[in-house]
């Protein structure tokens, strides 16, 4: 992840929590106290519910599918990059790659420090340092295997060392899941915040379609981190999570052979995805695109190659992470409120997306996957928010 992308995430968490802890000395020294708050707090609703500035910093992205950010659902998706690289390292020390292990070892740790641990210590201080010393260990590890020469029982040995050791992490990394259910769950009955969020029904009444879940937001800023990943594997000159960026296809007709090759691919991976509906989707979609994304002169080189296969493996690590999420998570609650359609399409979108990345394809097929079938799918599944883009 980029270093400006964590500054960003970090300093968001910051007003978050520094708004949270004033909230709380607030509201136990007086009832007028609790008036002003709960007046600027109404004031705020009001004015992110009617307008939502394009200039922000921290709303403004991309064009199309720009998702309202949720401290909760990244904390989890940072939890989900950090769990992707931690096996990434034991993948690669299997099939003997050491130099690509340190990386995603080291790339581990720094999501680790830099997105997890302050929150992690908060909610139970014995799992980050139990966290803590497992990622730095299996980092010390991984570089032992790039420095040294090993007898093949050291090599042995080395392995099973790292094996606990990611086992360990994942066992861990799931319990902070839990915790962080758990402690959003007890936020959502604090009788202030369902204040809040009456208020805001009452400006912007909608259907809720995620059973209190953060799950699909989740869901979300993961889609966004596998097209990072896959641009930076290709070492692509624009944002793939920028809507508006699809320009850079150049031509049309490549579109149409993506189509023909994936929906072919498709029919043999999933037998349950229904491919009129999806078509149906990708037309509308194409009519809603901005016009540089018809008119563009920006052609790419269809026979580039992957430079960073370190990020290649983070990016097809992290896209089937989702398709776990989806099966784990986002299905049950699917089937509780009728959106049994969107489902089937959502998960032909992300098969799709892993079998696409798996044969590598150009970084603007996968674009087109995630902006015209796994986006309006999940948007329409849970009745996801999107921030205005006007």
């Amino acid at each position: 992840m980029p270093l400006n992308h964590r500054l960003l995430i970090v300093i968001k968490r910051s007003i978050i929590i520094t708004f949270k802890h004033n909230f709380i000395i607030v509201n136990r020294k007086n009832t007028l106290s609790i008036l002003l708050v709960l007046g600027i707090l109404f004031s705020t609703i009001i004015h992110s519910n009617t307008n939502i500035s394009p200039d922000s910093t921290f709303f403004q992205n991309a064009y199309g599918h720009n998702f309202p950010p949720n401290n909760y659902a990244s904390f989890l998706s940072s939890l989900d990059q950090f769990q992707t690289e931690s096996n990434l390292v034991q993948s690669n020390l299997v099939n003997n790659n050491a130099t690509l292990a340190q990386k995603h070892a080291d790339e581990a740790v720094s999501i680790f420090y830099w997105d997890l641990l302050v929150e992690i210590v908060k909610q139970d201080k014995k799992i980050g340092d139990d966290l803590k010393l497992a990622v730095e260990n299996l980092r010390n590890l991984t570089s032992s295997f790039s420095n040294t020469t090993s007898s093949i029982q050291g090599e042995k040995q080395k392995l099973e060392q790292s094996d606990q050791l990611v086992a360990s992490i994942n066992t861990n990394v799931d319990k902070v899941i839990t915790l962080t259910e758990a402690k959003k769950q007890s936020e959502d009955s604090n009788f202030l915040n369902q204040v809040s969020m009456f208020i805001s029904n009452i400006f912007s009444p909608k259907k809720d379609n995620n059973n209190g879940s953060i799950h699909p937001m989740r869901f979300a800023d993961g889609v966004d981190e596998v097209l990072r990943n896959y641009g930076d594997a290709y070492s692509v000159d624009f944002d793939m999570t920028d809507m508006g960026n699809m320009g850079n296809m150049g031509n049309m007709g490549n579109m149409g052979n993506m189509g023909n090759m994936n929906k072919g691919s498709m029919a043999e991976n999933n037998n349950s995805y229904n491919s009129s509906n999806n078509s149906n989707m990708d037309m509308n979609m194409m009519m809603d695109m901005p016009p540089s994304i018809n008119n563009s002169d920006t052609n790419w080189n269809t026979n580039k190659s992957i430079v960073n296969m370190a990020n290649y493996q983070s990016a097809e690590g992290m896209a089937e992470k989702l398709l776990d999420i989806f099966n784990k998570e986002l299905k049950p609650i699917i089937s509780q409120n009728g959106t049994s359609t969107y489902s089937t399409n959502l998960e032909g979108g992300i098969k799709q997306l892993v079998n696409s990345i798996e044969f590598k394809v150009p970084p603007t097929d996968i674009m087109m996957i995630v902006h015209t079938q796994i986006h309006p799918n999940l948007i329409k599944a849970f009745d996801l928010q999107i921030l205005s883009s006007t």
